[in-house]
């Protein structure tokens, strides 16, 4: 892995070291030129041949010492503002402008006897472009490039060819010096041609990645908006649901609340109606703990609508609330009820205490109404971590037993629990539910 990121990282330098080369390769060709432009004058000068050299020169530029002089501080103005960073495109523009002045400069000031800088000034400025531009900017450069090249522009200007200057010396030197410019510029050219592959290269590389980048964004919008669309069919299947379960939780609240208070005031006056003559203050005592039963109950369908919990849940602990429904029970309808608790009920979830309770009440409620029980016997214990409610009484019983709404709904809440209900209706009538103990 640290090989192929080596080679990776290599490979995405190759450009910048093909320009630093071409760099340093362009201002040692310019400065070499001028300098040997120089010293040739002067020597040509000095061996007493003045007259035949200014024959030859069209045109004389000035004093020798200048060419090398502003060729350097040319070139040195020139790499200054390569090495700046362009980052708008109105500094793009001008330094382009600016670039191809200074080359145009020193390429004049060198007789045209090297225009290698136009490919490095062309290579500075592939950066900035799209791929789309890159190959009119190559046949621009190329067109230059031959145009300086073959003495078109020299021979307009009046300017001496670089042949006047090496026409002094024999003809080892001559080769050397001509040879040397001509590698040079063949250099330069095989460098500017690298450079531009390897631009074009990650160029193409890098639109193809932004071309599947940009189909990879259509693909996950594309997604997200059906992933949207899902959403809103979800979020309105859930709150059609919420509604149903919010409309089947306050119908088992007043079920459970008005079937449980109405069973023990119908069945408190039926016992009324029986000792109102014989035993009329007894039967005002029964009217009393009915009338307490009936304010209780509407108490709780007021906090069933308000989707609250049963009264007396909030106010007591569990278990005393368990005992105070009962015992309510007990003096409102004269039925006899045995209770008995051996479960561990401390730290039950909200959702497990209304479970048991509304499941006790219920029971209750369905021995006494249906069953016309007049003995009930409630037992709570623990049996293999689960909770296991009996609610038992000596009525008629049913052969065939049918989930009514009573049923139905204590099914509902056990299977939210992880529960399950029984029903036994031979002998009375026996509920047997079962919910999973919690870890606590």
């Amino acid at each position: 892995m640290a090989v192929e990121n080596k080679e990776t990282e290599l490979e995405n330098r190759l450009p910048e070291i093909a320009m630093i080369l071409m760099k340093n390769l362009n201002f040692f060709t310019v400065i070499f030129i001028a300098l040997f432009m120089c010293i040739s004058t002067y020597g040509i000068i000095n061996e007493g041949s003045a007259k035949d050299f200014l024959i030859r020169l069209p045109h004389i530029q000035g004093e020798p010492w200048k060419t090398p002089v502003l060729a350097f501080l040319g070139l040195t103005g020139l790499m200054l503002i390569m090495n700046t960073e362009k980052k708008s495109t109105s500094g793009v523009i001008w330094g382009c402008i600016t670039e191809l002045l200074l080359a145009a400069w020193l390429t004049y000031i060198t007789n045209f006897v090297y225009t290698g800088l136009i490919f490095l000034v062309f290579a500075d400025y592939m950066r900035y472009i799209k791929i789309k531009y890159t190959y009119f900017m190559l046949v621009a450069a190329f067109v230059i490039y031959l145009t300086a090249n073959f003495d078109i522009l020299s021979a307009y200007l009046g300017l001496a060819p670089f042949s006047y200057y090496t026409s002094f010396y024999n003809s080892i030197v001559r080769g050397l010096i001509s040879g040397s410019v001509s590698f040079c510029s063949s250099i330069n050219l095989l460098l500017f041609i690298v450079y531009m592959i390897f631009i074009i290269h990650f160029q193409t590389v890098e639109n193809r990645q932004m071309q599947l980048m940009n189909e990879e964004l259509n693909d996950l919008n594309e997604k997200l908006r059906e992933a949207n669309v899902q959403l809103e069919e979800n979020a309105l299947k859930i709150a059609n649901m919420t509604k149903i379960e919010e409309r089947n939780r306050l119908a088992r609240e007043i079920h459970d609340t008005l079937g449980h208070v109405l069973t023990g005031v119908v069945t408190g006056i039926d016992a009324c109606n029986e000792l109102i003559v014989l035993a009329p203050e007894v039967a005002k005592k029964q009217l009393e703990n009915i009338a307490n039963a009936a304010r209780q109950g509407m108490t709780d369908v007021r906090r069933s609508v308000k989707a609250l919990r049963p009264d007396v849940l909030e106010k007591l602990p569990f278990e005393e609330a368990l005992a105070k429904m009962i015992s309510e029970m007990v003096l409102s309808t004269r039925v006899k009820i045995n209770y008995e608790n051996s479960a561990d009920l401390d730290g039950l979830g909200e959702d497990e205490e209304d479970a048991i309770y509304r499941i006790i009440q219920e029971g209750i409620t369905n021995a006494i109404r249906h069953g016309r029980a007049d003995k009930i016997d409630i037992s709570i214990k623990n049996q293999r971590g689960f909770i296991m409610i009996t609610v038992a009484d000596n009525g008629l019983g049913c052969k065939k037993i049918k989930n009514g709404f009573g049923l139905s709904h204590m099914k509902e809440r056990l299977d939210l629990l992880g529960g399950e209900l029984s029903c036994d209706g031979s002998g009375g009538f026996t509920i047997t539910a079962d919910i999973p103990v919690r870890l606590k």
